[in-house]
């Protein structure tokens, strides 16, 4: 359905499909994206939405560029030595005579050059101010990924490592859907993303996440920067149609280069093509996914043997070409592809049944199509025996429509999830008790068909292969299940992945409460039933349980704590203990303290070697989720022998501070503790006078919590341990007063905590698996409570009791760091880099000295759009192998080391740490990694490189863990809201106030957090100015489950901040 355009809009009349198809930000991996404005969403109207694998689909797309004119003209710029272009002088004299051509170019000198709109964008062009006539315009041709986006969220928080950003000179593999990848050399950063000139004389500008495959420091530097003035850097202004291109004299040594690349790269796939399309039945196997980097599989199939052999750029370029020919065969992470280079090669058996079930499919269309043929008058079609493919699907299709009928009376279906049970609603019982009962069987080929179905729908492993992605829209089509099924709103204009999440539902494989983000194969997760790895490293794991064969290998240095009080402050319900706090004063010191942080020390009984090392390296966090967790260490490992409590070795770090917050010294040392207290954040703030949970606001679906839950006996500490407790907040106030005068910021969430319970009083959901022998219907649902700090829109930069714990951790991993940096131990160190500089952006010390220094003395809060600004000067948080000042928290250097039981990296450093202790002890003098590295035998676990190699591995699985976490807590927010606002099951206002937490420019919506309940919600924008701090009245008009996204208009402005970053 189309809308009138208003008359203000800058374009032709857009459907809402379409809409909010483009009303999102393209994350996915062909992503080519420029500025363009879009028409705004008209009040009152209902869109019907499209959805995606992830979420909404881009507003804009900066798509390839070049002159209307281009194709010829490039090949020969990538050809021709520049000084052997064509001029006018070196032309036949009856061309340089001719009539026809005086008139062209008395027309080009008078009207060819660029105008004033056509330079907004370029405003580093030579032309700008004057006339140039050696630009030619540009066209659109550029064609983008509408399959596969991320959501709309994109907080760029997450921890990167070796090789952040490019320079100048780069090689970058681009990479569109349904063609083959483009070369281009990188040119500079520009505001969020990147700029880059193609090996087709093309510009094009992509976010440097969407960058698969790079080749540092190919093109000499020199050679790109003569271009750069004929790029546009004010995206916000560039009109595509108008916009300009490189000449051909200057692009044409880097357009050499690039060919050059190609073509080699040809010749060699060329000249081993039957190596490289055999490929995969040369590398994978059977039965388990194996894993290798792309030098590795070059190695492989072009060595030869040969051990010496070291691929070549072009070499590898053409694998790449190889394996990307197979992309669901030898799958990659783009999160973090370019960095790793690893691939995973699936087992033969796996893909055997995808391809077998996608032909089945094939057939079964086939089939139909000719018994339609069969009911055309004189038709030739002669009826024939189905093959057994289509008696396979046929027979799968007749069991689905039964197990959705089915379905359909206990639940009723939403676009891409099932609502609630109607039995609980219809008789308003509080807290019903969760259960299950059990449908049809699933047969052998069912099975397959369902593997099939799950791998495109909760893996999503079929991404940019059209044949696997239609033959599962195919699929349910079949059914005549989906043509109109959504009572609260209108059928969608197509199926997709959100339609096969829906009937996985409704024929009983999956919850309906199914989180789909854990199903991520790179988490590797036994969620994911193709994780072997997993499997047989936990079973390795059970079978040392009997006789673990624990030796502490640090028994002789250990320091017996004796009486000291040691403090294990964690929230109730903490199974893994990693860490617990002593103080003690300095005799004759008044103002000084030793802070003794005590950490679990399971890294001393077992070695790198080990299984359950091998375990960790495996799952590299324990992941947290509200409806359950997943241990890095099996729960028998952590609960029986190092969670801390009485008697139990802790690797101790001990620092003197006084209260000006300085360290005066540091130690470390492992030991035991004796005297152990376990007491809560919220109990340890209410000792000291402080009423945290008056500001907490809860929000709750699908029964009642227990006051149990609600409300623990308070523990009750004699006063000497309450005087210890003041003297911890004391000292943590001082530390963090010096942190913050270094540019330290404390940083908090202003979302909602969602718990999820099974039943009240039992919190977190049972393991549930994919049911994949039979039909599994789930009655009841879940009770979500949502819990947020009421009206929070700012953050608080004072101190609080329960901040004790957190600045106690920080101080210990400072100290850390500083006694590895000083021993130079290879460790992963964190800390921040600045993002390289562009015109008219203060640098860090800039900023804090012209904007943030003067905010904060006039006020102890800071404002959304300040924190903004403030971490884009920041620049980003890396791991490196040297120390690097982390300019976020405010430390010279930074390691992480309190978590050993629940984060791989921990354990790397309390190896390293442990090893240097020992070294130290025997040879009675500091540890020195230059004096020992021509030592026989290696004294440090881990050597420089492979530290380094550890960086590169686990760093992007640190980052897809904390937004599997992100993802989770959101999307138990959007059950939450689904379910009141569909259902009824809470009350929900009319109206709700947000505040804008981010808004990008030309993008349709606009990220908002409603303030009373702390839930992210997408806001049209329309013609509205909305800025960053402001607050809104919306109303809600759209929930999506699948999605995890809510949608909202806006009804008024409330209140503008008044403050300026001037």
């Amino acid at each position: 359905m189309l809308y009138p355009r208003p008359a203000s809009t800058p374009f032709a009349d857009v459907c809402w499909s379409c809409r909010i198809r483009i009303a999102g930000q393209q994350r996915g991996l062909s992503e080519i994206v420029t500025a363009r404005h879009l028409s705004p969403f008209i009040p009152g109207s209902r869109p019907k939405f499209r959805l995606n694998a992830l979420g909404l689909q881009a507003l804009t797309r900066q798509s390839f560029h070049a002159s209307q004119f281009r194709p010829r003209a490039s090949v020969v710029a990538a050809t021709t030595d520049p000084s052997s272009l064509s001029t006018p002088d070196s032309l036949p004299l009856h061309a340089r005579t001719s009539p026809t051509r005086k008139a062209l170019q008395r027309w080009q000198d008078e009207y060819g050059g660029p105008n004033e709109d056509d330079l907004r964008a370029f405003p580093n062009h030579p032309a700008s101010g004057e006339t140039s006539n050696n630009l030619a315009r540009m066209n659109f041709p550029g064609k983008s990924d509408d399959d596969f986006n991320e959501p709309f969220d994109n907080d760029e928080d997450e921890m990167i490592t070796i090789g952040l950003f490019l320079k100048p000179g780069d090689v970058v593999e681009l990479r569109m859907q349904s063609r083959e990848p483009v070369l281009a050399a990188f040119v500079q950063d520009l505001q969020s993303v990147s700029q880059f000139y193609t090996a087709t004389g093309k510009w094009c500008h992509t976010n440097l996440q969407n960058i698969r495959f790079a080749i540092p420091g190919c093109i000499d530097p020199a050679l790109v920067k003569p271009i750069i003035p004929y790029l546009p850097t004010k995206l916000d202004t560039l009109d595509i149609k108008r916009a300009m291109h490189v000449p051909l004299a200057l692009g044409a040594p880097v357009l050499s280069i690039l060919e050059r690349l190609t073509n080699q790269s040809e010749d060699i796939y060329r000249g081993n093509a039957h190596v490289l399309d055999s490929a995969y039945s040369t590398l994978a196997d059977q039965t388990r996914t194996r894993m290798m980097t792309l030098t590795q599989i070059a190695k492989t199939l072009l060595g030869r043997n040969d051990p010496a052999w070291k691929p070549s750029p072009p070499a590898l370029l053409a694998v790449r070409k190889a394996l990307m020919h197979n992309e669901f065969r030898f799958r990659s992470d783009y999160r973090s592809q370019r960095l790793t280079n690893v691939f995973a090669i699936r087992p033969k058996g796996e893909v055997e049944v995808i391809e077998a079930v996608r032909d089945w499919v094939r057939q079964y269309l086939e089939h139909e199509a000719q018994r339609t043929t069969q009911t055309i008058p004189n038709s030739s079609f002669k009826a024939q025996n189905p093959p057994e493919a289509v008696t396979y699907i046929a027979q799968f299709i007749e069991k689905a429509r039964r197990l959705i009928a089915r379905s359909r009376e206990l639940r009723d279906p939403l676009e891409g999830f099932v609502g609630p049970c109607k039995a609980r609603l219809a008789h308003k019982e509080k807290s019903p008790a969760m259960h299950i009962t059990w449908g049809e069987e699933f047969s052998t080929t069912d099975k397959q068909i369902i593997t099939f179905l799950q791998a495109w729908v909760l893996m999503m492993q079929f991404h940019n292969i059209p044949s696997l992605q239609s033959a599962g829209v195919a699929l349910l089509q079949a059914t005549g299940c989906y043509e109109k099924y959504n009572k609260f709103r209108d059928r969608l204009d197509k199926m997709n992945m959100s339609t096969g999440h829906l009937f996985l539902q409704e024929i009983g494989v999956i919850t309906p409460y199914e989180n789909r983000i854990l199903h991520d194969e790179s988490l590797m997760l036994p969620t994911v039933r193709l994780s072997r790895n997993l499997e047989l490293l936990t079973t390795k794991a059970e079978l040392t349980r009997r006789q673990p064969d624990f030796r502490d290998s640090m028994a002789e240095l250990r320091r017996d704590w004796g009486a000291m009080n040691v403090y294990c402050i964690d929230n109730p319900g903490s199974k893994e203990i990693d860490d617990g706090l002593s103080i003690e004063k300095v005799q004759g010191k008044k103002s000084d303290y030793w802070i003794h942080v005590h950490i679990a020390n399971p890294t001393a009984f077992f070695d790198k070697t080990h299984v359950l090392s091998g375990l960790a390296a495996h799952m590299t966090e324990s992941v947290y989720v509200p409806e359950r967790s997943f241990p890095m260490l099996p729960t028998w490992v952590t609960q029986n022998y190092f969670s801390l409590d009485r008697n139990r070795p802790v690797l101790t770090f001990s620092t003197r501070v006084d209260l000006a917050g300085n360290i005066l010294e540091t130690k470390i040392q492992p030991g035991i503790i004796r005297q152990v207290i376990h007491v809560s954040p919220v109990e340890v703030a209410e000792i000291l006078g402080e009423q945290p949970l008056a500001s907490v606001r809860t929000f709750v679906v699908g029964g009642e919590i227990p006051d149990s839950y609600k409300t623990q006996p308070r523990k009750q500490l004699p006063p000497s341990q309450v005087q210890e407790l003041r003297d911890f907040y004391t000292v943590a106030r001082s530390l963090w007063e010096r942190r913050k005068a270094a540019g330290g910021i404390r940083g908090a969430t202003m979302l909602a905590e969602p718990h999820v319970f099974a039943k009240p009083g039992r919190k977190g959901l049972d393991w549930a698996p994919p049911s994949t022998d039979r039909a599994r219907y789930i009655h009841g649902d879940p009770i979500i409570e949502l819990r947020s700090q009421l009206g929070r829109r700012t953050l608080n930069q004072d101190l609080d009791a329960t901040n004790i714990t957190e600045e106690m951790m920080i101080l210990a991993g400072h100290a850390a760091a500083s006694w590895c940096a000083v021993r130079g131990i290879p460790v992963m160190f964190r800390g921040t880099i600045e993002m390289p500089r562009r015109p008219g952006v203060l640098s860090l010390d800039e900023f804090k000295e012209k904007i943030l220094q003067p905010y904060l003395d006039r006020d102890a809060e800071i404002s959304p759009l300040l924190l903004l600004q403030y971490l884009q000067a920041v620049g980003r948080a890396i791991t490196h192998t040297s120390p690097i000042v982390h300019k976020m928290i405010g430390v010279e250097s930074y390691l992480k080391i309190t978590s050993p039981l629940r984060r791989f990296s921990d354990m790397i450093s309390h190896w390293q740490i442990e090893a240097a202790l020992r070294h130290e002890a025997r040879t009675g003098k500091k540890f020195s990694a230059d004096e020992v590295q021509n030592a026989a035998r290696p004294i440090l676990p881990f050597s420089h490189r492979q530290v380094q190699e550890s960086i590169i591995t686990l760093s992007p699985r640190e980052n897809l863990i904390t937004k599997t976490k992100k993802i989770s807590n959101l999307f138990w927010a959007t059950q939450a809201f689904m379910r009141a606002f569909y259902f009824k099951e809470a009350e929900l206002p009319k109206t709700f106030k947000v505040w804008v937490k981010k808004t990008k420019e030309n993008f349709l919506m606009v990220e908002t957090i409603i303030i009373e309940l702390g839930v992210t919600v997408h806001l049209e924008r329309l013609n509205e100015d909305m800025r960053v701090g402001d607050e809104w009245e919306v109303e809600i008009y759209f929930v999506s489950a699948f999605l995890k996204e809510i949608f909202a208009r806006p009804i008024r402005l409330v209140e503008r901040p008044t403050w300026t970053l001037s």
